[in-house]
C-alpha cells in the first residue's frame, strides 16, 4: 500500500509520485558524454540500488519503456525488498513491435502500457486524426494492458483526448519552465487542465534545469497544476532520491 495518496486509473491505484528512469537509462537531456557515461556506470544493479532505496522511503511506482535493462533492475529490486513495484511502461522502438513489447509488459506484471511520446508526436495526422493510431492502442488492450498515450505536444493530445480512442492515461511535460512542453507552456497548461483523462507529469524538474536548491518548490508547482494526476521524478544517487523524496512528503503532508 503506498503512503502517498493515490489516483484510480481504470481499477490501478497509481501513487501520484513515481520513479523516472531516463537519468538512469542514458537519456539526460544534456549531452552525448553524460548519456555515454550513465550507459556505461548503470547497470541493472546500479539502477536496482536506486529503486531499493527509493522503496525503502516509500516510493514504489516507476514508469519507463519495456527495456531489457530496466525490466531487470526492477526484478532485483523486487527481489531484494520482498515489495512489488508498480510499472507503468512504455513502448520503445519500432512501432512494428508494439504487439512483442505489450506482451512482456504484460508478463511482467506492467497493468498500464503508453505509446510513447516520440510515437504519438511524428503520428500521421489527416482530416484531425490520428491514421490508424486506435490499432495501436488495440494491441495493447488486447494483450490485457491498459493503454495509455505519452507525448510532448499537447495538441496531440487533445486530439487522442476529443476523439475518443481508448486511452485511459496520459503522460506529458509540466514544469515550470516549459520544457519540452510543446507548442507551448500555455497551451499544453490549458490542454492539461481541460483533459477528461487523468494526467501524468513527467519532467517535472525540467530534466535537472530547476532553479538551484529548490526542487521542492518546482515539484509542487506541477502537483499543483490543474488536470495533473501523478507526477514522475527522476534520480541518479540514493541522495538525490533522499532530498526529493523527503520534499515529496512534505508537500504531500506525509510523517517521516
Amino acid at each position: 500500500m503506498s503512503i502517498f495518496p493515490t489516483a484510480e486509473i481504470e481499477g490501478v491505484s497509481i501513487p501520484r509520485a513515481l520513479i523516472g528512469i531516463n537519468s538512469l537509462l542514458g537519456w539526460s537531456h544534456t549531452s552525448q558524454g553524460r548519456d555515454e557515461w550513465i550507459r556505461k556506470y548503470f547497470t541493472a544493479e546500479k539502477i536496482a540500488d536506486v529503486f531499493v532505496h527509493c522503496i525503502k522511503l516509500g516510493l514504489y511506482g516507476v514508469l519507463g519503456p519495456v527495456y531489457p535493462r530496466l525490466n531487470e533492475a526492477i526484478k532485483i529490486a523486487e527481489d531484494r525488498t520482498g515489495q512489488k513495484m508498480l510499472f507503468i511502461s512504455t513502448t520503445i522502438g519500432d512501432r512494428e513491435v508494439t504487439s512483442q513489447q505489450a506482451k512482456i509488459a504484460k508478463e511482467i506484471g506492467s497493468p498500464i502500457c503508453c505509446i510513447h511520446g516520440g510515437w504519438t508526436d511524428s503520428w500521421k495526422l489527416e482530416n484531425g486524426k490520428l491514421t490508424n493510431f486506435e490499432d495501436c492502442l488495440a494491441i495493447i488492450r488486447d494483450a490485457g494492458i491498459i493503454p495509455g498515450v505519452a507525448c510532448h505536444n499537447s495538441e496531440r493530445l487533445t486530439i487522442v483526448d476529443r476523439e475518443g480512442y481508448d486511452c485511459a492515461v496520459f503522460v506529458t511535460p509540466i514544469n515550470k519552465m516549459g520544457f519540452y512542453m510543446n507548442p507551448s507552456r500555455e497551451s499544453a497548461l490549458e490542454a492539461v487542465k481541460n483533459c477528461t483523462k487523468p494526467v501524468i507529469a513527467i519532467k517535472p524538474l525540467a530534466s535537472g534545469r530547476f532553479d538551484e536548491g529548490r526542487p521542492k518548490e518546482w515539484l509542487k508547482w506541477v502537483i499543483d497544476t490543474p488536470g495533473v494526476s501523478s507526477m514522475v521524478i527522476g534520480f541518479m544517487s540514493e541522495e538525490e532520491a533522499t532530498e526529493d523524496i523527503k520534499a515529496l512528503k512534505e508537500i504531500f503532508g506525509i510523517g517521516f
